[in-house]
């Protein structure tokens, strides 16, 4: 977290717009006023980011989250707890960059073979749910979140990826053939820059890596420039 401030302040004053791919912390729901006394006590130790984004908003900065698999209901979060207005997506969405059609996801559901995990995300990712998560409260609910994290990373993580997983790559292309020129992603946790010609069109795929280890982000210029880059800082 602290890596993380020391980079937003390294670029201040030359963000136009942040997008942040989901995952941003091991888990991370939307709790309700209603539940919580105050807004320090559901997620007390993420509140120096949280700041540091509430400055980075009123300093002029559009926001905009993705949620991941490991974050939940957040759409009226931070106006709610901290008056920030961010554009939340639970899925995938298309921008336009320049011209440029652009999709944008978190990217946990780019292998449709992982049909098990889509049952399990959508149990998790439904009202009852909420519902559910909302009355448990924070402790419990960060509780049995830590448990099933763990287990993920014991199943599909491991600090080095080996190679690029083919199924972020066969998806960026089916997004190209539906008209897409860029395809931008996160969950791998591999960072990676992929081109592709189709139909006459240079398609670009962009997998952001992730920040815990590799401190990696993808960087756009206008009009067309897109690079893949690692902050050293902190």
């Amino acid at each position: 977290m602290e890596a993380f401030q020391g980079f937003l302040d390294s670029e201040k004053g030359q963000i136009g717009c942040l997008v942040i791919l989901g995952d941003f912390f091991e888990f991370f729901f939307g709790f309700k006023k209603f539940f919580i006394r105050e807004k320090s006590s559901a997620f007390t130790d993420y509140l120096p980011v949280f700041n540091k984004l509430q400055s980075l908003y009123r300093e002029g900065t559009q926001i905009k989250y993705f949620e991941g698999n490991h974050d939940f209901f957040l759409r009226s979060f931070f106006s709610e707890q901290f008056g920030m207005e961010v554009e939340v997506y639970p899925d995938g969405y298309e921008e336009r960059l320049e011209g440029k059609r652009v999709f944008i996801a978190h990217g946990d559901l780019s292998n449709p073979k992982q049909w098990a995990y889509r049952i399990f995300r959508g149990i998790l990712k439904n009202s009852v749910t909420y519902r559910l998560i909302q009355v448990a409260g924070p402790r419990i609910s960060r509780w049995v979140a830590r448990k099933l994290s763990d287990l993920s990373y014991e199943k599909y993580h491991n600090d080095v990826q080996p190679a690029s997983p083919p199924a972020f790559k066969a998806f960026a292309r089916q997004k190209f053939l539906e008209g897409f020129e860029v395809v931008i992603l996160g969950h791998s946790h591999f960072a990676e820059e992929v081109e592709e010609w189709i139909d006459g069109r240079r398609c670009f795929y962009y997998n952001v890596g992730d920040w815990m280890i590799h401190r990696s982000f993808l960087r756009f210029t206008p009009p067309d420039r897109f690079q893949l880059e690692r902050y050293h800082g902190g």
